[in-house]
């Protein structure tokens, strides 16, 4: 077993190739383009490129505030932005590469829709590095710097939309060697490896600003495993790989003297002339047809126990427009009756080890459809699986299309060669990031951090945030709580993350999301604070304070003057005791829980079970 990474981190300021900010929002305005494959500096039409125009889909892109003629592939690019060079220079020296004399940035040719102008651009900074792990060293093959690419918001009826407002922004890609070992030390890679650019002020910091492939081998060929979303989920996706291909090379070894084949597709729409599966009778209504096929000596591998066969077939049909694709192991099913189901099998002459397959929809993408499942049997049966696939949020792999190769490049003409100079060396030493180790060591000595606030603060992406704030706020402790428990506990509660370039905003510039909520300002979290201090809060008080801000939308200004600010004194607490003590049997466990009841102030938990022990001792 072989795996690799990948793993991509978008930069904040300026895209890539243009002046444009890296955040914008989508305007009303769009304009429509098809692309065509064209073939790579070696002549010849890339694999992959080719599938692209079986698909045969349009694409329509969203402009947003943040895109210019460059997104639009109206203007040639501008000149590299210096920033993300130099970051990715300083990323460079602190994973130990060789960096090259120049930058020379190139063309991968990509017709999926993803950039407007069918390629993209991409610039090798360095090779030849390693990263430590406790596994030992992982190789790191090369480091370079490219232009994301355009945000799908949606695909329906061979029509994708996409959103310009992610294009351009640079993108660091960091591509290791096969050297992980199984999927526990594949995360702990890409923890390491983060570590070096989250550290960076630049980057981005969002929720999608980091996205994983993992490179996957099991002796079957190279599978790419595209946008595994967050940190855990490398390790559930390698293991559903790894399930994956041990399931298909039984089937394999079982099938392989049987010669298994896919009929012909025969239309039985006729069938279902009365039917009363309401996906059937849409899907007629809508004008597309019922056609079946024969997949031979294969039931009960399209879907028992560990063998689906049937997802693997049904990917590739969702990839040229269907919607995926029934078949006989999972019948009787969708409102199908066992009348229709004999009628069907009789004309496609199933016999009892066959299995069949349905699909719904015109007979024009059911034509293009049997020469991609005839070639996806033959791939299984010979175990060749090399390709691209998708990662889901579930922690599965879907397939995406085939694997990629060298035909796709070609040079870049109207970007001109970057030389890395020694005086851009010299501006790029005070940029790089220290190894996790010292940094947490700088923490803990210099704050009085234990190892562990310092590890999370680091592994959180906080770090730059956290350095900067506790330059304001004297209170190296109480900022750590607050950014590591009491923020998180208030977005679990609100239901979603806050946003994290408002977050790292010093000045506060205020920030909508789309639902119209307004998030906080850093600067007013630090207001609290400062209030709190002010006040001689506890710590229970000021995170009543935050909480009041961040769910309840109470204004900063207003804070000071609620009730349930106004801390308990301590005659007070010793009235509400007593009155809770005479109505009910109180113990110290319940004790918190029965005071908050009685009572919306603030109270210092401490005092109250001191007070609390008082009053029984007396008794």
């Amino acid at each position: 077993m072989k795996i690799g990474l990948e793993i991509h981190f978008q930069l904040n300021g300026n895209k890539l190739f243009c002046s444009c900010s890296t955040e914008g929002k989508d305007t009303k305005d769009y304009f429509r383009r098809k692309l065509t494959p064209v073939m790579g500096e070696m002549g010849r039409v890339d694999t992959a490129v080719e599938y692209e125009t079986i698909r045969n889909r349009d694409f329509l892109y969203r402009i947003s505030t943040n895109s210019c003629l460059v997104e639009n592939d109206e203007d040639p690019p501008h000149f590299a932005d210096l920033n993300a060079l130099k970051t990715a220079l300083a990323i460079s020296k602190a994973l130990n590469c060789n960096i090259l004399d120049y930058v020379s940035f190139m063309r991968k040719i990509v017709v999926d829709g993803s950039n407007t102008s069918g390629f993209q651009r991409t610039g090798v900074i360095s090779m030849d590095g390693r990263v430590k792990t406790s596994r030992g060293d992982v190789r790191i093959s090369a480091i370079t710097l490219e232009e994301d690419a355009c945000r799908k918001i949606s695909e329906k009826n061979d029509v994708v939309e996409y959103s310009l407002d992610r294009l351009g922004v640079p993108l660091i890609e960091i591509s290791t060697e096969p050297d992980i070992v199984d999927p526990d030390h594949a995360m702990e890679t890409a923890k390491a490896i983060g570590h070096y650019v989250m550290s960076m002020p630049n980057f981005r910091g969002e929720v999608d600003s980091i996205r994983q492939d993992v490179n996957f081998s099991m002796g079957f060929g190279r599978v790419e495993i595209k946008g595994v979303s967050k940190l855990s989920f490398i390790k559930d996706t390698i293991e559903y790989e790894i399930k994956r291909q041990s399931s298909l090379k039984e089937i394999s070894d079982i099938l392989s003297e049987k010669s298994p084949e896919i009929g012909d597709f025969i239309d039985i729409t006729d069938i279902f002339g009365n039917t009363d599966s309401s996906m059937v009778k849409k899907s007629i209504a809508s004008g597309k047809s019922v056609l079946c096929a024969k997949v031979s000596k294969c039931h009960g591998f399209m879907k028992h126990g560990n063998y689906k066969l049937g997802r693997e077939f049904a990917d590739v049909a969702r990839n040229i427009g269907l919607g995926g694709l029934m078949h006989s192991d999972e019948f009787p099913a969708y409102g199908i009756t066992e009348e229709e189901l004999n009628a069907m099998y009789s004309t496609v002459g199933k016999r009892h080890d066959d299995a069949v397959i349905v699909v719904l929809g015109s007979k024009s993408d059911i034509a293009k459809l049997k020469p991609l499942l005839d070639e996806r049997l033959l791939k299984i049966m010979k175990m060749k699986l090399e390709e691209t696939r998708s990662a889901t949020p579930s922690g599965e792999t879907r397939y995406l299309r085939p694997l990629a190769g060298k035909e796709r490049m070609y040079p870049e003409t109207d970007v001109p060669l970057v030389e890395i100079t020694e005086s851009l060396l010299v501006d790029v030493r005070e940029m790089i990031p220290k190894p996790v180790e010292e940094k947490i060591a700088e923490l803990t000595q210099k704050f009085g951090l234990s190892s562990v606030e310092a590890e999370s603060i680091i592994n959180n992406n906080l770090l730059s945030l956290y350095e900067a704030l506790v330059k304001d706020y004297n209170d190296p402790h109480l900022l750590a709580r607050v950014l590591l428990q009491t923020i998180p506990e208030m977005e679990k509660k609100i239901g979603r993350k806050l946003n994290q370039n408002e977050m790292a905003d010093i000045l506060g510039k205020p920030y909508t999301e789309a639902n119209g909520i307004p998030l906080p300002a850093i600067d007013k979290i630090i207001s609290i604070m400062g209030i709190a201090k002010k006040n001689h809060w506890d710590r229970n008080t000021m995170e009543t304070a935050l909480s009041m801000y961040l769910l309840d939308q109470v204004a900063v200004d207003k804070l000071e003057t609620r009730d349930e600010l106004n801390m308990l004194d301590h005659i007070e607490i010793t009235n509400i005791l007593k009155e809770m003590i005479s109505e009910q049997d109180v113990t110290e466990r319940n004790l918190i829980y029965l005071f908050k009841k009685k009572t919306k102030r603030s109270f210092n938990p401490s005092d109250v079970i001191k007070i609390f022990r008082e009053i029984k001792f007396k008794k």
